[in-house]
């Protein structure tokens, strides 16, 4: 059978029809924005799905001596150390007279491994990202570590941007070492 060029390009568009395979249907899935709702020193937030290692019951800690007030103290978590810090202590500027916290969030960055407790821990939750407000305000006290937030039924949840939180200078010193005594014994 001897087909002409037109008529072996007829025949493979036939057999491309009949065997070739569907493309995936165009979805109008809108993009949605993933994480968790919890609350740091009594304030509604949100941490974004993969920003942290877990969360965990806080541990039984040992004080450091000669750390700032919010460093609760260091215990012993999957086998090695976790810094301990007070949530309260640490955006409030006082620590926290209450309840004891039950539970903590892991962080680890690039130079970064520690927990921080929490007031409540919530549950997952989506949102739809073109639904994140930037102009709402946020507690003062949290305002520089925060990206925006959502809106979930009478309150306003903001995102904690745990990257902002790490390269904050007074968590990447928790020495409580009093700058003027340094001075002094530096210049005698």
């Amino acid at each position: 059978m001897n087909l002409s060029a037109l008529d072996s390009l007829e025949e493979l568009e036939r057999l491309y029809r009949e065997h070739a395979i569907q493309p995936p249907a165009i979805s109008d899935e809108r993009v949605t924005w993933v994480g968790t709702s919890l609350s740091i020193a009594g304030v509604p937030l949100l941490v974004g799905e993969g920003e942290l290692e877990g969360i965990i019951e806080t541990p039984s800690t040992v004080t450091i001596p000669g750390t700032k007030p919010w460093v609760m103290g260091v215990a012993a978590h999957n086998g090695g150390l976790l810094p301990i810090i007070s949530g309260d202590a640490l955006f409030r500027k006082s620590p926290y007279q209450g309840r004891a916290r039950d539970y903590c969030m892991v962080v680890r960055r690039q130079g970064f491994h520690f927990g921080l407790t929490l007031s409540s821990v919530e549950r997952d939750m989506k949102f739809q990202v073109e639904h994140r407000d930037m102009e709402h305000p946020v507690d003062e006290d949290f305002a520089a570590f925060t990206l925006g937030g959502f809106h979930y039924k009478d309150k306003f949840l903001a995102v904690l941007d745990i990257d902002k939180l790490v390269t904050d200078a007074d968590l990447a010193d928790a020495s409580a070492r009093d700058t003027a005594s340094i001075e002094e014994t530096t210049h005698e």
